[in-house]
């Protein structure tokens, strides 16, 4: 890879890490709201902002292929979704799920800047399989 190429990389993803966590900051205080058990029609409300603060944050994933964000994303999504439509509800291990995922992702994020180990790989299957 050329040094314009490089540069150009780090561009994007120093753009991805600042756009990344305004959807994480988004998903987090969401998720802070939830547990309070606001009214029904507040609920949806929330639930779609962090549904597409989820769906938002795995398509900038995958366009700076970022693959295990956009995995872990993907299963965020497909709870939130699942919430949405009623074939789950909220529980303390769903909001502690949902918050180790996001912290996760930003642990991911930090190893991206150098300095911070590296996220342990096996981790994030046992993620997926927790948030299934």
């Amino acid at each position: 890879m050329g040094k314009k190429e490089n540069d150009f990389r780090k561009r994007l993803l120093s753009t991805f890490k600042v756009e990344a966590q305004d959807h994480l900051k988004t998903i987090t205080s969401g998720l802070v709201e939830l547990e309070k058990t606001p009214p029904p029609e507040v609920q949806m409300e929330i639930l779609e902002t962090i549904y597409r603060g989820s769906h938002s944050l795995k398509g900038a994933a995958r366009a700076v292929n970022m693959t295990d964000i956009e995995t872990i994303c993907q299963s965020i999504e497909g709870v939130f979704s699942l919430w949405k439509q009623k074939k789950i509800s909220q529980s303390p291990e769903l909001f502690d799920t949902l918050l180790h995922a996001i912290e996760t992702i930003r642990a991911i994020l930090s190893s991206l800047e150098g300095g911070q180990p590296a996220l342990e790989k096996d981790r994030i299957p046992k993620l997926i399989q927790a948030l299934s």
